[in-house]
């Protein structure tokens, strides 16, 4: 009888654990699925880049400055907005937001607002909606270049997207939307450095204390439903104007080349060894480019016509002579509506490494981007967000509006506006 009861005992016990073990493991599946991951794309309209099935920049941004309840932190480079075009719409969630009691904080670069579009200025003297501008130019001679933003300390979104009409109707751009508390209170900490040194208060910066960030010693895994499981971390620059415990883009950009073993695939906007600012050679990013070739690893680039300057021209065709390098430039076709100024190009900062390191960034491969001009990038290790961008890579590359660098050819400045 004791025997019988104590049997029947221990099969209670083990029923009691199993089903706070399935409970324990579903509720910690339930709050890992609260993580979301999405590429997110710019497709030029009339081009075949609409083909894409990756959401879209503007309902990406619709969506998530319309679902905001708190806060909706901005870093852009500038806004530029123009009547009936979709970036007006954008505005209008901003200013709905703040109607609902959301905080709104705006950071753009100093140097370009004086110079140029001023449309943040329609978010001037709104309850709720605070805009600051960075004086990077004083700070450390580059510009302010990053493009993120951030929607209730989770939500986060960054790419090659400025806050430009044209970047969501007429520009390719490549980004990503990440939902994880950990990420975004990384960006939230480089938004309040930057929001201090708007104010000059760079004696802050110098005295910070390193915080749990998320960086490449310590990244971020999560599960995204579509994706699977990743592995991310972020980079940023300028090293001297980074938060403790940040890690740099350049260390992180060599890294992953050096440690490529098949195949690189890049799409970049300008990639040059100097800029028109520098007499200096930069060639940390092409050295270890031409290395990796030297071991046969297959590199190739796409980039827009804009890319040939006559500081870069020299420079892109000598690489592409190497073994194992191909670079095409890219020309996106004008809108028949009639000739619009800055855009119609291919404005995406992306590779891939391999078939499991993406990378989605804000920077120029010149040596200003890195060194003094604030820029961001997310690491991200997945084999099928490697094959979505591959796929992106693969339509722009076998298209029609592309061709191999001609080496006997003299590139003419492009119409810009």
């Amino acid at each position: 009888m004791i025997l019988k009861f104590t049997c029947r005992r221990s099969v209670f016990m083990l029923k009691v654990i199993t089903a706070f073990t399935l409970l324990l493991f579903l509720f910690t599946e339930g709050a890992r699925s609260q993580d979301e991951f999405e590429l997110v794309q710019s497709a030029p309209s009339e081009t075949i880049y609409e083909n894409s099935d990756l959401p879209r920049t503007f309902e990406v941004w619709k969506k998530m400055i319309d679902e905001s309840k708190a806060s909706v932190d901005i870093e852009a480079f500038y806004f530029a907005d123009s009547k009936g075009e979709p970036l007006e719409s954008i505005i209008g969630s901003i200013k709905n937001a703040s109607e609902r009691g959301v905080k709104v904080r705006i950071i753009v670069d100093s140097s370009f607002y004086s110079r140029n579009d001023k449309s943040v200025d329609l978010l001037e003297g709104i309850e709720n909606i605070s805009i600051r501008k960075i004086p990077f130019g004083n700070l450390s001679g580059g510009v302010m270049h990053a493009k993120y933003f951030i929607v209730d300390n989770e939500n986060l979104f960054l790419g090659s997207q400025n806050m430009d009409w044209r970047a969501i109707k007429h520009i390719h751009e490549i980004g990503v939307r990440v939902k994880n508390k950990s990420l975004a209170k990384t960006f939230t900490e480089l938004f309040e450095t930057d929001w201090n040194l708007c104010e000059g208060n760079i004696y802050g910066l110098a005295n910070q204390k390193p915080v749990n960030v998320v960086n490449s010693e310590s990244p971020v895994i999560l599960n995204s439903g579509k994706y699977g499981e990743m592995t991310l971390y972020p980079a940023f620059s300028p090293p001297a104007l980074n938060p403790a415990g940040f890690s740099s883009e350049e260390d992180e950009l060599l890294k992953i080349i050096e440690n490529t073993r098949e195949k690189l695939l890049i799409q970049i906007y300008s990639f040059s060894d100097k800029d028109k600012y520098d007499t200096v050679q930069y060639t940390k990013i092409s050295d270890a480019l031409i290395k990796a070739a030297g071991r046969d690893v297959s590199i190739k680039i796409i980039l827009p016509d804009w890319a040939m300057r006559d500081y870069s021209e020299k420079f892109l065709k000598e690489l592409s002579q190497v073994k194992n390098i191909e670079i095409k430039i890219s020309t996106i076709p004008q809108h028949s509506g009639g000739f619009i100024p800055f855009a119609r190009v291919d404005h995406s900062k992306y590779l891939i490494s391999d078939n499991e390191i993406s990378w989605v960034s804000t920077t120029n491969w010149e040596s200003g981007y890195f060194s003094r001009s604030r820029n961001v990038t997310l690491i991200i290790k997945n084999i099928k967000v490697n094959k979505d961008l591959e796929n992106v890579f693969y339509t722009g590359w076998t298209s029609p509006y592309v061709s191999f660098i001609d080496v006997n050819k003299k590139y003419e400045p492009v119409k810009r506006n």
